[in-house]
């Protein structure tokens, strides 16, 4: 765990699944993901302007960006409440994604399919016969 409270991605995984498991029988896991933005201490915001264009043009000295994925029970309760975070390298991306996927594929079982509506279509008149 670092200065920030983030762990490692094998680690976050791992806290990952010890969320859902406990959350299986009722609760619920939030998750978030989003690109990480630097700090600017001078302007005080994590975002850039939306009319800096300069991030939209590709240059040849452009930064990739790191990626914050976040979890946690949703407890109203902030002394209860399970939070855990982890930062990915834009490098290391495909990896994490891969295991990230397979975590929440393995752990959430409980969604139920979409019910579909069962209407009868009509057959359109006026239709080019053979």
């Amino acid at each position: 765990m670092d200065a920030k409270g983030r762990l490692s991605n094998d680690e976050f995984l791992v806290q990952l699944t010890a969320l859902f498991k406990k959350k299986a029988e009722s609760g619920t896991v939030f998750l978030e993901q989003k690109r990480l933005t630097p700090y600017d201490a001078v302007e005080n915001k994590h975002k850039p302007s939306p009319t800096d264009l300069s991030e939209l043009q590709p240059s040849a000295t452009a930064t990739k960006h790191q990626l914050l994925f976040r979890a946690t029970d949703g407890a109203t309760d902030k002394t209860k409440k399970t939070k855990i975070s982890t930062v990915v390298e834009a490098d290391a991306l495909d990896g994490f994604w891969t295991k990230y996927a397979n975590t929440i594929r393995g752990e959430v079982t409980g969604l139920k399919k979409k019910d579909k509506k069962k209407t009868k279509g009509k057959k359109k008149k006026g239709g080019v016969s053979k």
